[in-house]
């Protein structure tokens, strides 16, 4: 993928949602036919492991970091059956002592849905960017159909096909092409200020190098609930997921682009086992995150997540909680 992916994307966001207020202005009727919204965020984090995921590379020390985050979007109805949607969000993680796992993500993404006989259909493309230490990492392509359909009594469900393609800037070997089928159902109560979610999905990935082709089941469980304290709007959330992933082949250390083996100081080597036959990784992660409204567009988030890593490679096999909080502006 073209690194110049990203900018084109936001032009083509930013020049249709321009013409928001002139489709707004031209309509006849009172109907709403645009939204817009902006989001910054900005606090702190501390990581009792830092990992790079994507290259299977952990380090036993923590450290806090810096964290940002930006995001713009918004919605176009040309009619009442058609919805178009774009967003661009960039997100920026610094931390003070470990340089070499400073993450930037960038993520474009556009959307198209119509409502045929109570089932809304879509098509979604999404494309990311991510660095590492402000060096090119990771290119991700995420095109999605999908389907959904709310049902009387608060129930909503939700089915998609994604086809994926990763492009490692200076690790090729592992990059992929993959699919998956995943599958949610939502159920909102309390006047759909509350719900729970359960979901399920599974991908097969293929790899140019046969030693990271894998397959993986995934699971995952939500709930939220929006209330008041001391007559501040607030919303808890509660997540877990659940993913195993088996990987189709006997290890073997592929060959970065330079010919050398390098990963990040003080990681382990990203494939040295510790067990025997084909990698195998299992992970649960818990989390709980705590929003408190000050006013309509100033909010206080705090997040705890523990995750459980498991697998007979060393640089998967770790254990990982992080604490985060940040001030949030929405408008």
């Amino acid at each position: 993928m073209n690194m110049n992916t990203l900018p084109r994307m936001v032009l083509t966001v930013a020049a249709v949602f321009s013409s928001v207020p002139a489709l707004a202005q031209n309509d006849g009727t009172s109907d709403k036919k645009a939204d817009f919204n902006v989001k910054l965020q900005a606090g702190g984090a501390y990581d009792s492991t830092l990992s790079v995921a994507s290259l299977d590379q952990t380090s036993s020390q923590g450290d806090s970091a810096h964290v940002f985050y930006g995001r713009v979007g918004g919605e176009l109805y040309p009619t009442e059956r058609i919805t178009l949607k774009g967003s661009y969000s960039l997100s920026s993680r610094r931390y003070h002592e470990v340089s070499e796992f400073d993450q930037d993500l960038g993520i474009a993404s556009l959307d198209a849905a119509i409502d045929l006989a109570g089932i809304t259909w879509g098509l979604s493309r999404h494309v990311a960017d991510a660095q590492l230490a402000s060096e090119p990492l990771l290119d991700l392509t995420r095109d999605s159909l999908y389907a959904a359909k709310l049902f009387s009594g608060g129930v909503y469900l939700r089915g998609a096909y994604t086809d994926s393609e990763k492009r490692f800037e200076n690790n090729r070997e592992r990059n992929a092409d993959g699919e998956e089928l995943a599958a949610d159902v939502y159920y909102f109560f309390n006047s759909a200020r509350s719900f729970w979610s359960l979901g399920v999905g599974r991908e097969v990935e293929e790899a140019s190098s046969p030693a990271f082709d894998n397959t993986a089941l995934k699971l995952r469980a939500r709930y939220s609930h929006t209330g008041s304290i001391a007559g501040k709007e607030s919303r808890i959330q509660l997540g877990w997921r659940y993913q195993d992933r088996d990987y189709d082949n006997e290890e073997s250390l592929p060959e970065t682009d330079n010919g050398d083996t390098q990963w990040l100081p003080g990681t382990d080597d990203p494939m040295s086992p510790t067990g025997a036959g084909t990698r195998h990784d299992r992970s649960h992660v818990v989390e709980a995150i705590w929003t408190l409204n000050f006013v309509e567009w100033l909010a206080l988030e705090t997040k705890v997540e523990h995750g459980q890593y498991d697998s007979n490679f060393d640089a998967a096999d770790y254990r990982e909680t992080g604490v985060s909080a940040s001030l949030s502006l929405e408008f």
